[in-house]
């Protein structure tokens, strides 16, 4: 028997040879093998969908394993749905806003933000014991600039300006050494599992602690047992691990045997129980996965575009130059954003509520413009992935395509046959498409797709009927990178005319002229993120002929984006600091301000084309009255066909 144990592993291991040499004769499959460094596939953990795996290099601890993710802020989710309850399977994928720089300048509270972030933030799974990937740096960095925010280049005369995020390359690292093959680990943090029903069995870290106990006190009890044969301890271990005996997260922290819970105290205690089964063979991921990290973000080529994807290493044609698993949402309209009216308090004073009017939408949330869509559904498909979301449009002459995952990526192969509303509220994922290269794909091409007719048509339109709003507008993430920036002074222009907010930098006040008690007491400093960047309202009023300012300290507090609508106060001086650098200037945007708030800024799904789309999804009543319509007079006129016509007629729609 274990003769022919043998052959027929030589067989297989034979069969496995000629069957890689037909694959990669021609040397490129073997290639991408060997160059591959992230891959998509099934996930280890049971139920989780697809993960992200370390591929053809293992890293050390604090080694960059990414560093472009996008992230696109989400705005005042349940104020825009009017409080309602909404299908948002991006709920389990954000992150919240307080984590990133910059994002406390979108709303004033920064709390009615949630962040989608593309690649790591959404691809990778947590399975709390084996976290071995985070964010870069620590806390301490929140506003080091580890995270890009910029225009990509672009000015204010562009008409692409606000039609994509401005956040970009979310640096993560490795918090731990990661081998080949290994899946990459994130913490979502216990509050996650512990606020989901749905994950009321994982085990936390407490539960895997108790889990050693347990086993630590069953090893000592039958131990002094010492007549107790082999099978009545397995039979006893069986009992103890009964799930009627401990809560959920517990019993599943346990090991199924008594061999598993034993080995686990030499292995780094139960936490520790799953290490092995998260690492696969490249050979395994090459079979039942996708290499992802065949692109690499850069400035796009074409003009307006802002970033885009660019191929990392040569990409044959028909090769996949990136996988993307998508998050579906059953209806476009819950990214509908709409005005509001400001309702003041009955009892006279300055209290007031922004009510959201269900008769005045006036925008779409940025997240629209990453999404595909079809005209005949209200169904939007996200995709998510390593860097695929900056995969730019060319209608002319487009290097990839889209085209539905293999088997192995798509959870659930059944959607395709089923209407929207039997599974679009679903909680989970369960679909995903390639971008796949059209022809040869050269090293550092950028990767472009068609987004469709449609598409097209909308952003000629919008570039045709374009004229910049704010011709003076600069962020001031933008600003506080011109190091040569000469400092308009009040009289020459107002900053904050266009949502621009001035502060001078406390190290510098305190050496000019302000003393460091007076500093730390002074009105408007408390404010925490003033408070952490050292800074204090204030505005130039003389630039000298040396290129130094006099300028003008503001005491205030400063009230949100409403108060300043209704209540405008006046400006109050508190110190004039004489000959001030430069370098005392900082600034920061104003609440609802910049580019992608504006409802001028384009949006637009991208589109699936026809005849990828799924007949079953198409549920908008337009197109059902149409197709009952044509229905309808195919029977009427060909009342004695056999059905023929009934069934061409289907087949055009």
């Amino acid at each position: 028997m274990q003769i022919w144990k043998e052959e027929k592993l030589l067989l297989v291991l034979t069969l496995s040879s000629i069957h890689q040499g037909i694959v990669a004769r021609d040397g490129e499959s073997e290639k991408q093998h060997a160059e591959c460094g992230i891959y998509l596939a099934p996930s280890t953990i049971p139920g989780a969908g697809l993960g992200m795996y370390a591929g053809n290099r293992e890293y050390k601890h604090e080694d960059i394993i990414t560093d472009g993710d996008l992230m696109v802020p989400i705005f005042e989710l349940d104020w825009h749905n009017g409080h309602l309850t909404y299908n948002f399977l991006w709920d389990e994928y954000t992150w919240a806003a307080s984590m990133f720089w910059g994002t406390e300048e979108e709303l004033d509270d920064t709390g009615l933000i949630s962040v989608a972030s593309f690649g790591m933030g959404a691809a990778v799974n947590c399975m709390l014991p084996l976290v071995n990937v985070g964010d870069a740096g620590t806390e301490d960095d929140y506003y080091a600039d580890l995270i890009g925010l910029d225009n990509a280049g672009l000015s204010s005369h562009s008409p692409g300006i606000g039609a994509f995020t401005p956040y970009h390359g979310r640096p993560m690292e490795a918090r731990k050494e990661i081998p080949k093959g290994q899946e990459l680990y994130v913490s979502y943090g216990e509050e996650y599992f512990e606020s989901r029903d749905s994950y009321s069995f994982v085990p936390l870290k407490e539960h895997y602690q108790e889990a050693d106990r347990i086993i630590e006190s069953f090893q000592d009890f039958t131990a002094s047992l010492p007549d107790l044969s082999q099978s009545a301890r397995e039979d006893l271990w069986r009992v103890v691990g009964n799930e009627s005996f401990w809560n959920s997260r517990i019993f599943h922290a346990l090991p199924d045997t008594l061999e598993e819970a034993v080995r686990s105290l030499e292995t780094g205690g139960t936490a520790m129980k799953h290490y092995n089964a998260s690492i696969r063979s490249l050979d395994w991921l090459e079979e039942n996965g996708e290499c992802m990290d065949n692109i690499k973000d850069g400035i796009s080529t074409i003009p307006d575009a802002g970033r885009g994807a660019f191929a990392r290493r040569f990409i044959r044609k028909g090769q996949v130059v990136s996988p993307a698993p998508l998050i579906h949402l059953p209806s476009r309209n819950v990214l509908t954003m709409f005005d509001g009216e400001v309702v003041m308090s009955n009892e006279g004073d300055e209290n007031y509520m922004v009510m959201r009017d269900p008769m005045k939408p006036n925008h779409e949330q940025l997240l629209l413009n990453y999404c595909f869509g079809h005209r005949d559904s209200t169904l939007l498909l996200c995709p998510y992935g390593y860097l695929s979301a900056l995969i730019n449009h060319s209608q002319k002459e487009p290097n990839a395509k889209i085209a539905w995952s293999k088997k192995s990526l798509i959870g659930h192969p059944e959607w395709f046959d089923e209407p929207l509303k039997e599974w679009g509220g679903r909680t989970t994922a369960g679909l995903a498409l390639d971008f796949v290269a059209l022809r040869d794909i050269e090293e550092s091409e950028e990767i472009l797709i068609d987004y469709g007719d449609e598409w097209e048509e909308a952003w000629q339109q919008h570039v045709k009927n374009f004229k910049p709003p704010r011709k003076k507008y600069i962020p001031a993430f933008e600003l506080n990178r011109m190091a040569d920036l000469q400092v308009k002074t009040l009289s020459e222009y107002d900053y904050r005319s266009e949502g621009v907010l001035v502060f001078c930098r406390r190290h510098h006040v305190i050496h000019f002229g302000l003393d460091m008690e007076e500093a730390d007491e002074w009105e408007g400093y408390e404010d925490e993120p003033h408070f952490r960047l050292g800074i204090y309202p204030c505005r130039p009023v003389e630039r000298r002929d040396d290129d130094s300012y006099n300028v003008e300290l503001i005491a205030k507090e400063y009230a949100n984006v409403y108060d300043m609508d209704l209540w405008p106060h006046h400006d109050v001086v508190s110190h004039i600091l004489f000959n001030v650098p430069r370098d005392i200037f900082y600034f920061l945007d104003e609440p609802v301000h910049r580019d992608h708030h504006q409802t001028w800024s384009f949006r637009h799904d991208m589109r699936i084309p026809d005849a990828m789309f799924p007949e079953a999804w198409k549920n908008r009543a337009a197109y059902k009255l149409k197709k009952e319509e044509m229905e309808k007079g195919s029977h009427e006129s060909d009342s004695s066909n056999d059905g023929d016509v009934d069934n061409q007629s289907g087949s055009e729609l």
